[in-house]
């Protein structure tokens, strides 16, 4: 009943034709959100879009072969939407190798908004990392100084010298501080407490921090398996790398001019995210297809031109 009570309360504003945009998932009960989302696609004429912040099935597997695509939850409640905002292109045609056959527009980037002040950035030789999760154990070795926001490290992790704890802080307090270096979106080379698997789940997501650094004017360093690595390289915005323990040696060879026009190519898209940029050109892109039946934005299925 309580339930009831609750989707009258949200949904009671919805009309017959309306077009609805809903977060997935809601992070509530599977009950409620199946019930929330049949709600919405009973009323009449109404069109239903998810803007996809994760796909919880790939999030808590190590693999291909470790959830039942057929029968899994969310993945088939996926498919009663009209349509996905989903992360990105990596993601989408994942989403289409386990059976979801929706027409999905990507994101490419999460918006960062920020208005608030920003350093100037110089060249420094140093490594930025801001986490959600505790640092249980690290495989860096580099003598390149890494700086870890977070709200817990082990201790043995910080018997490198070339690690320290800045403890947790507050994002926006993080993107007017920093004023020079690399922000590390992805890397194997930190091992964080938890039972989601990102080192898997990083390859089709869009992690909020690289939209943070972004937003702060900073180069970036991502993974090469994740979608964004051709992006970073093809627009100068950063560097691919998959062992920090290179880092030494990749800084060795870089000069000031170098890391001035990695900050130079950073900022237009420092601009788009702090705007809005990408939560506005997707929505753009789902009413160019839903109301007037344009198919430019959409994903193509794999193997399709």
């Amino acid at each position: 009943m309580r339930r009831h009570h609750i989707r009258e309360a949200v949904l009671g504003v919805i009309q017959p034709g309306d077009l609805v945009v809903v977060q997935f998932p809601m992070w509530t009960h599977l009950n409620f959100q199946a019930e929330f989302f049949d709600t919405i696609k009973g009323i009449e004429g109404v069109r239903m879009v998810a803007l996809i912040h994760d796909i919880p099935t790939w999030m808590f597997t190590k693999g291909e072969e470790e959830y039942d695509r057929a029968n899994d939850f969310w993945l088939n409640q996926l498919k009663k939407f009209d349509l996905l905002i989903v992360a990105n292109e990596k993601g989408a045609h994942k989403l289409q190798d386990d059976g979801v056959h929706v027409p999905m527009i990507p994101m490419q980037f999460w918006d960062y908004f920020y208005q608030g002040p920003r350093q100037e950035k110089q060249f420094k030789k140093q490594l930025y990392y801001v986490g959600g999760r505790d640092i249980i154990d690290t495989t860096y070795r580099a003598a390149t100084p890494l700086y870890i926001y977070d709200r817990h490290v082990e201790k043995k992790v910080l018997e490198s010298g070339s690690v320290t704890w800045l403890g947790r802080q507050p994002s926006d307090e993080i993107v007017s501080r920093l004023d020079g270096g690399f922000g590390v979106v992805v890397t194997e080379n930190l091992i964080e407490k938890s039972n989601m698997n990102f080192v898997y789940y990083n390859q089709f997501n869009n992690p909020t921090k690289l939209s943070m650094y972004l937003a702060a004017g900073l180069p970036v360093i991502v993974s090469s398996k994740t979608y964004h690595a051709s992006l970073v390289k093809a627009h100068g915005i950063g560097l691919v790398v998959d062992d920090l323990n290179e880092i030494d040696q990749i800084f060795s060879s870089m000069t000031v001019q170098d890391y001035q026009k990695l900050v130079d190519n950073v900022r237009p898209w420092q601009e788009a995210i702090s705007n809005g940029f990408f939560i506005q050109r997707a929505l753009f892109a789902m009413l160019r297809a839903l109301e007037l039946g344009f198919s430019d934005d959409l994903i193509k299925e794999k193997g399709v031109e």
